[in-house]
């Protein structure tokens, strides 16, 4: 069956009303189509503004994990200074025990001129524990300084000595002269077999 575009025979047929939808349909179709467009632009915007708020922060982690390592090894080291204070201090404790009055006076009685006599010895301990010792001695006159400062200097135990103080008594004083030396003690070096 053909059909046959006769507009003047009746019933008339109207297509404007599926135009109509169609043009509608047409146009909100292209409106969905913009919005969705718009829609995939502002994803793909705002996942690469994600992406860079991510990888900010890996950066920030990355910062602060370097920071804490470099923390962790400083209290380390910090921890390892402490215990070489520690062990300075023990040091200092040990040698403190192993000092022996006994040694030291013995080998005063030998070193010292037989006409100086202490009348006060102060052995100070260091925290590496080396030994110093302050000393005042007294002797009839000057002259004794020099002698007992070779005699101790040419003695290994002794080193570093030194003159500190002098003073010369009142007349009639039983200790005329008295004179401060203060030195390095180091009994092993000295030690006879």
């Amino acid at each position: 069956m053909s059909r046959s575009f006769n507009f003047a025979r009746r019933p008339f047929q109207d297509d404007r009303p599926v135009w109509v939808v169609i043009a509608v349909l047409l146009v909100a179709g292209l409106l969905l189509l913009a919005a969705n467009l718009r829609q995939v632009a502002q994803y793909r915007r705002g996942v690469a503004d994600i992406q860079a708020s991510i990888d900010a922060l890996e950066a920030r982690q990355h910062k602060a994990d370097a920071r804490a390592q470099a923390a962790k090894s400083a209290l380390s080291s910090y921890q390892v200074s402490a215990m070489a204070d520690e062990s300075r201090g023990l040091a200092r404790i040990v040698a403190e025990r192993h000092f022996s009055w006994t040694t030291l006076l013995a080998r005063l009685e030998r070193t010292l001129p037989s006409a100086v006599g202490v009348t006060r010895l102060q052995p100070r301990f260091d925290k590496d524990g080396e030994v110093y010792l302050e000393m005042q001695l007294f002797a009839k006159s000057q002259e004794a300084v020099v002698p007992t400062i070779a005699a101790l200097s040419k003695d290994p135990a002794f080193g570093e000595v030194e003159l500190k103080s002098e003073t010369i008594g009142e007349a009639g004083s039983p200790d005329p002269f008295v004179f401060m030396l203060s030195s390095r003690y180091e009994p092993q070096k000295g030690a006879r077999r």
